[in-house]
């Protein structure tokens, strides 16, 4: 056991001067406050460890080691303050106080009364204690907590005469207990709340609801991964000067700043990241050959979160000036004068806003994403940085290319992660639609090549975090790629730079890495020209198949569209085995003009190997709207797999370009009238196309009828139909609440409300029934009945299309007026009526399928099934 007391100057102190203890080695009592050495480690979410290590290493931070999960450094509390207030990838910042064994609840209440606590809390501090860890004794963490914690509180009685007071809502000083095998470690969280809780919570009000902003530290890892953060710092104009300070600091600083004469190197060292001192300012300002502020493209800038961290970096702005309340304020060694003068030297390091004018450009192909972008980077006041452009390849290479003119000199053709001519180019796609995401990614292909041209030794260094690996691999080959987990999320993050070993500039130990031969990122596996002159780039070769099939395709679907008078169709239906999906075109009315894709892909089985499935589909996602001439924001993508029960028309995991709820309508043209469709969160978008002919045989039949009932009606389009064809009573009936009101929507829209048309919400089965007992009859019936729904709102029964389909066709038999007919149609594939049944209940069937398929429809002729259903009895 290692017993720490409390030095006259505020720090933790052994009872010897040459004590070797689980704070490190401390310095005797007549060192400068602040220089004490501690023992110290900034925790980080899993991957962040190396970019961590070199962030703290930049800070001038000694003894820097990275382990799982965390960074561990051995310093003053000037280093641990600077941490604190400097760091950008540390989720939080401990203080070690103290290790001992635990084989037993009575060793870990020992341990832990043994250790000098007045000399460690601030007296009057509220406590809290946070545990990990178990072993065979000690299995409950609350326990474990709770066992410390009555050791603190006896101590603290025994010392002081009082127990502190416990908060384990917002404590002064909060602990944190880790339990490994016999041992534990008890440390003093420095930080408090976590680091990368640093967006002003009147900036976060400024985003929109539903919509989460990229973690800052998620963000900065991006950001320094691309070398933006180093290039903010000037690390590249002043590698010398930095590796001078820390020469300097580790001889002992105070010494020089004692006889007036400090180095410019060493105040770069004490002032903290992003830090130029007066004299080294005017220096720059002289140096002909000074690196000027590098520029920043974010091509995929989602809600702005990359945004705010980047200006941040740009203007030096130390992530933790604005914080108030720290963790190091419940501790009895916290120096304030000291946290001031950090404080203050911080603010007044921080670049004038105007030398930061234009340096980031950013855009989205999601206009709504760009939007609340741009509000969140006015709220927080970079809007001078932050230039927002259309998400146009050419204005974007523009940018690229003034960058490169004002970034060109001395320094500008270094290239690797310190860009060309200073320019760094980001993106997160990871909120994104796949579509959306490719084409994203296919953008940013562009800026690095319109980056590198005529600039010969360089490439514009690009970072992208995505879903998926294989959808970044147009870009070249990786220098590096990091998996990292963002919530429940496996997410991508890759860096392309045009230097194989520019990924590390620093070895372990922080000496400078050896050189390594510059190359050209490797070419994407293949590139397809779709006849428009701008090569798509495709992450396999077979993609190409693909897209020589689908321009065949698209330009008979084209004729036969133009002179069947239909606007929207199914372009692709699994025509190709390996790309197995449908695609739909949707073409807007006059009123929401505009085209769009819907891409239905099949569910792979299970021996198809998962990774190229997705390959194969976002190759398919970059070729088709280019073909289609679809903006790719325009673009949606459904997964169509077995129903488990429930609707039939149920919400499924992608949904439009960014996932935002209610998407407005897109009004649409069919056969003379209008509909509402929807390219949101459901598989189904509000009309099915392959009944387009179905809904003209009703409107057909209507002609002679008075009164007309759609039963399972979705969206009422069949009622639609219906009333155009004559009908002058129509009554809808579905459970949903949603499709009824869309129903409505839909007959408001052609003209046709008022008291003759009814809506009504029930179950349909039982809603029949009823209306047998009550002898209402209809002169036309549409059913279109699920194939199969256990749905909580039938009650106890379910439904199966195949096995309940003479009950149901009897039923509506017997709601037939006289010379009535219904129409029935199903999408079971096997579906195989009962005939003898049916008419042994009066029922005659006759099947129109064949003549209902239309021509969009012709490869899957079992897509659905149709008949023409008439009473013998009356």
């Amino acid at each position: 056991m290692r017993c720490l007391s409390l030095s006259s100057t505020g720090s933790i102190m052994p009872k010897s001067t040459a004590f070797r203890s689980a704070i490190g080695t401390i310095e005797p009592p007549d060192r400068p406050p602040g220089r004490c050495i501690m023992e110290c480690y900034a925790s980080c979410p899993a991957s962040f460890e190396r970019a961590l290590a070199t962030e703290l290493r930049g800070l001038g931070v000694p003894r820097v080691r990275p382990l799982k999960g965390r960074v561990s450094f051995e310093g003053s509390a000037r280093d641990a303050y600077r941490v604190c207030l400097w760091s950008r990838l540390a989720s939080r910042v401990y203080l070690v106080i103290g290790r001992f064994s635990c084989a037993s609840a009575n060793d870990l209440y020992d341990g832990a009364y043994e250790l000098p606590w007045p000399s460690i809390l601030k007296a009057g501090a509220s406590l809290a204690i946070f545990a990990q860890g178990t072993n065979d004794a000690l299995r409950n963490t609350r326990f474990s907590a709770l066992r410390v914690k009555d050791a603190i509180a006896d101590r603290m009685l025994a010392d002081t005469g009082a127990r502190p007071v416990v908060d384990t809502h917002a404590p002064d000083a909060r602990l944190s207990l880790t339990i490994r095998g016999g041992r534990a470690s008890l440390a003093l969280d420095l930080s408090g709340e976590p680091l990368f809780k640093r967006i002003p919570r009147g900036v976060l009000a400024c985003a929109p609801s539903g919509v989460d902003i990229l973690r800052p530290d998620y963000a900065a890892l991006l950001l320094a991964e691309v070398g933006w953060q180093a290039a903010c710092r000037g690390d590249e104009a002043r590698a010398d000067e930095k590796g001078a300070g820390a020469a300097v600091e580790a001889a002992g600083a105070d010494e020089a700043a004692g006889a007036g004469r400090m180095s410019e190197a060493a105040a770069v060292e004490a002032a903290g990241e992003g830090a130029v001192p007066e004299t080294a300012a005017a220096a720059d300002a002289e140096r002909p050959g000074r690196q000027p502020l590098p520029r920043l493209i974010d091509f995929a800038c989602g809600e702005g979160g990359v945004l705010l961290e980047a200006a941040a970096m740009l203007a030096g702005r130390a992530p933790g000036v604005a914080r108030t309340r720290w963790g190091f304020q419940g501790w009895a060694g916290h120096d304030p004068a000291l946290w001031r003068g950090l404080l203050a030297e911080a603010r007044s390091q921080e670049r004038d806003g105007a030398e930061l004018a234009g340096r980031i450009v950013a855009t989205d192909l999601d206009d709504r994403a760009r939007a609340a972008a741009k509000r969140l980077v006015e709220s927080g006041g970079w809007d001078a940085a932050v230039t927002f452009a259309e998400p146009d390849a050419t204005a974007l290479r523009d940018a690229a290319h003034a960058a490169l003119a004002k970034g060109r000199g001395a320094g500008a053709g270094r290239g690797g992660r310190h860009g060309a001519g200073g320019l760094f180019i980001v993106g997160d796609t990871t909120p994104v639609a796949p579509a959306t995401a490719a084409a994203a990614i296919r953008l940013a292909r562009e800026l690095t090549g319109a980056a590198a041209h005529g600039h010969r030794r360089a490439q514009a260094p690009l970072v992208c975090l995505a879903r998926s690996e294989g959808s970044l691999r147009v870009l070249g080959a990786a220098t590096e790629t990091l998996h990292v987990e963002l919530g429940t999320d496996a997410l991508a993050l890759a860096v392309f730079t045009d230097a194989a070993g520019a990924a590390n500039a620093t070895n372990h130990e922080g000496a400078a890495a050896p050189a390594q031969p510059s190359a050209p990122a490797p070419r994407p596996a293949a590139t397809v020209d779709v006849g428009d002159g701008k090569p798509i780039p495709l992450i396999i070769p077979e993609s190409e198949q693909f897209a020589r099939r689908l321009i065949k395709v698209a330009r008979l679907r084209r004729r036969w569209a133009k002179r069947a008078g239909v606007t929207c169709y199914r372009v692709y239906d699994a025509d190709l085995p390996d790309y197995s999906a449908a695609i739909d075109l949707y073409e807007g009315a006059d009123r929401t003009p505009g085209r769009w894709l819907v891409v239905a892909e099949y569910a792979a089985p299970r021996t198809v190997d998962p990774e190229r499935a997705q390959n194969r589909l976002l190759d398919m996602l970059a070729i088709a709207p280019r073909v289609l001439d679809v903006p790719p924001e325009h673009v949606h993508v459904k997964t169509r797999q077995r129903s488990r029960g429930g609707s039939q028309y149920g919400l499924q995991a992608s949904s439009n370009a960014r996932g935002h709820a209610g998407a407005e309508p897109v009004l649409i043209e069919e056969g003379g009238l209008t509909f509402a469709v929807e390219f949101g969160e459901r598989l189904d978008t509000g009309i099915f196309l392959d009944h387009r002919l179905v809904r003209g045989l009703v409107r057909e039949h209507a002609r002679g009828a008075r009164s007309f009932l759609n039963l399972f009606a979705y969206t009422g389009t069949a009622t639609c139909y219906a009333a155009d064809g004559g009908a002058a009573q129509t009554c809808t009936v579905d459970l949903s609440n949603t499709y009824l009101d869309w129903a409505e929507e839909n007959m408001r829209l052609n003209g046709f409300d008022g008291r003759a048309h009814r809506f009504v919400r029930a179950d349909v089965l039982a809603w029949v029934r009823e209306q047998l007992r009550r002898g209402e009859r209809w002169d036309l019936i549409f059913c279109d009945p699920p194939t199969f729904s256990n749905s909580a709102r039938m009650g106890e029964r379910t439904w199966d299309v195949q096995r309940d389909h003479v009950e149901l066709l009897s039923d509506l038999a017997g709601l037939l007026a006289p010379g009535g007919e219904a129409i029935f149609s199903c999408n079971l594939r096997s579906f195989k009526p009962d005939v003898e049944a049916l008419e042994r209940a009066g029922v005659h069937l006759e099947d129109i399928t064949e003549a209902s398929i239309p021509e969009d429809f012709q490869r899957n002729k079992r897509i659905h099934h149709c008949y023409l259903v008439t009473s013998t009895t009356r």
